[in-house]
């Protein structure tokens, strides 16, 4: 883990160690709470931030969003689908899949 998981990974333990110390003399329920979310989402972000493929459905665009990864140095390109709202981030280098027409 690096930069900013790191740091979440500990300050979330902090707070639930807090919010358990807390909760055992009868309150700080909220900060256990908080503290295991961090700690959450410090552990599944790289799952969910990661670049896909490109999708293969029509309805996803493109957009003029381009930028390099940070953690792999690779170009990655945003692409939208306006039914959901969903954006993925692909890697511009990735193999070029068919199309579904």
């Amino acid at each position: 883990m690096t930069g900013w998981r790191s740091w979440a990974l500990a300050a979330g333990a902090i707070v639930a160690i807090c919010g358990a110390l807390l909760w055992s003399i009868g309150g700080g329920v909220m900060a256990l709470i908080f503290g295991v979310l961090m700690m959450v989402t410090a552990v599944l972000e790289p799952i969910y931030g990661r670049s896909g493929a490109r999708p293969l459905d029509r309805r996803w665009e493109t957009t003029n969003e381009r930028f390099v990864d940070p953690e792999t140095g690779k170009l990655v390109t945003v692409w939208f689908d306006p039914q959901t709202g969903e954006r993925r981030y692909v890697d511009e280098n990735a193999s070029e899949p068919p199309r579904l027409t």
